[in-house]
């Protein structure tokens, strides 16, 4: 049986009676009759089957249910300006909605995004960051960054670039350690391994068993952890040279040229095929595949 939710109208009305302390007030905020807000929040109390206010004076206070309610309301009411405010960027223009993983968009992607500005300055980007890959659907998702290639009846993709996992570690360690054969450095050096992919700290032990079993300093389960443990200098981290990029450009972290590079699956950008949301979307798509092509040619 479909349940009987209040009017927007009186939630409203109950809200603003609750912040102001008065019906006239009230009635002042939203416009309305204070004869209009008092049959708003009856009808209110008649629906939750309860007084929510009581007169005091020439104002009003909330009775204990009352106080209780006015929270959930307000709650409810915030959700509701929350949502609004997360699909504006759909009635904006000259806005893009671009989506990847989070290692990507902070390793690769936001880094670049101040050359997207300067040539398009009134430009509004979107960046949704997960991990599991969304459905491209042209009113919810513009363009997405990910190691699927999407071929269906409503989306296409492209290749962005390769990528490989890299051993890198603190420019302190790499000081230290970069000279070592790979012998020494996996005895010197401890490993930060992601607990989803253990495989490559198996190998580099298949690869050199005079060194015996390397040893962990950290396991981690987010990818974006095994750079901020090796910029922390907790040891050697295999992580993707793509999600690395800003932080060796910066010299955060130093890469060691003795542990061979394990090709990862490379990036597709992937889009609608269906027209194009706004005339953003297209400027972005091939800015990306240029970003991503001089990206490529510097590594």
């Amino acid at each position: 049986m479909a349940v009987r939710l209040p009017p927007l109208q009186s939630l409203l009305a109950f809200e603003a009676t609750a912040r102001l302390g008065g019906l006239s007030r009230a009635a002042d905020e939203l416009s309305l009759t204070q004869s209009a807000i008092s049959h708003q929040i009856h009808n209110l109390e008649q629906w939750v089957g309860q007084p929510l206010f009581k007169r005091i004076g020439r104002g009003v206070k909330l009775t204990a249910a009352g106080e209780l309610f006015n929270a959930t309301v307000r709650s409810t009411l915030k959700t509701l300006l929350d949502g609004r405010e997360r699909i504006e960027p759909y009635r904006n223009p000259n806005s893009a909605i671009v989506a990847c993983s989070a290692d990507i968009a902070s390793g690769w992607l936001a880094p670049r995004l101040g050359q997207l500005r300067a040539l398009y300055p009134g430009m509004e980007i979107w960046l949704v960051t997960q991990d599991e890959k969304p459905e491209i659907d042209r009113i919810d998702l513009d363009l997405l960054i990910s190691a699927e290639r999407v071929e269906t009846g409503d989306a296409t993709s492209v290749p962005l670039f390769d990528d490989e996992a890299v051993a890198v570690c603190s420019p302190e360690m790499a000081l230290l350690w970069r000279a070592l054969p790979l012998a020494d450095l996996l005895r010197a050096a401890p490993l930060i391994v992601d607990e989803r992919h253990p495989e490559w700290a198996l190998s580099l032990r298949g690869s050199e068993p005079e060194a015996g079993t390397p040893q962990r300093s950290v396991m981690v389960y987010d990818s974006r952890l095994l750079l901020d443990s090796a910029m922390a200098g907790l040891g050697i981290a295999m992580v993707s040279r793509a999600a690395a990029d800003a932080a060796l450009r910066r010299g955060l972290v130093a890469a060691l040229p003795q542990i061979p590079a394990i090709p990862l699956p490379g990036l597709w950008l992937t889009t609608s095929r269906l027209p194009a949301r706004t005339p953003a979307v297209g400027q972005v798509y091939d800015w990306l595949r240029k970003a991503a092509a001089r990206s490529y040619e510097n590594n």
